[in-house]
């Protein structure tokens, strides 16, 4: 027999791993290219450097206009420089797409398990509730972002992990 200690805590683990939504506020930001695409990677305070939200770019066929760094930007409230709008009267969001821009910015992002049970970061995010010179964020707008992750969680990102099924099998068909 011998003497051991064990943790007193009886939690299941540490909670800023679990799945789910999580406050993080941006450590880096850098623009790279995987296979000439290109996509934005960010990291965050008190995670490895290896936790990271990449997200790649991704265009509109009809107006080749960028849209997935966009929304980061827009998400994050960052580099927003002004609204301005067009000749037929709609709005557009002017903004400053250096990377520097995101870094110190706090937005919601969606913790899960992948089919090797290793975290990962969702590339939908989710505002964090604010009022900015330009742009804010109220709760239902919060509400809305992370519905929309979810959903995307739910029809994409789970069904890619599940392990592959195979059709049932009649048992006339298995030689014995």
């Amino acid at each position: 027999m011998a003497i051991k200690t064990m943790a007193a805590s009886s939690g299941g683990g540490d909670s800023k791993w679990t799945q789910g939504w999580h406050t993080l506020k941006i450590k880096t930001a850098e623009y790279s290219d995987w296979n000439g695409k290109r996509f934005i990677e960010c990291t965050f305070d008190g995670y490895p450097a290896n936790f990271t939200l990449r997200i790649y770019e991704a265009h509109n066929k009809e107006t080749h206009e960028e849209f997935a760094i966009a929304k980061l930007f827009k998400l994050a409230n960052a580099g927003i420089i002004d609204t301005v709008k067009s000749p037929s009267g709609k709005e557009a969001i002017q903004y400053d797409d250096d990377a520097i821009q995101l870094e110190g910015k706090r937005i919601n992002v969606f913790f899960y398990k992948n089919a090797e049970g290793y975290n990962r970061i969702s590339d939908r995010i989710a505002p964090v509730a604010q009022k900015g010179e330009i742009l804010s964020y109220s709760d239902d707008d919060v509400s809305y972002w992370k519905a929309a992750a979810e959903k995307h969680y739910a029809e994409r990102l789970l069904k890619a992990d599940a392990p592959a099924t195979n059709p049932t099998t009649n048992a006339e068909e298995i030689p014995f």
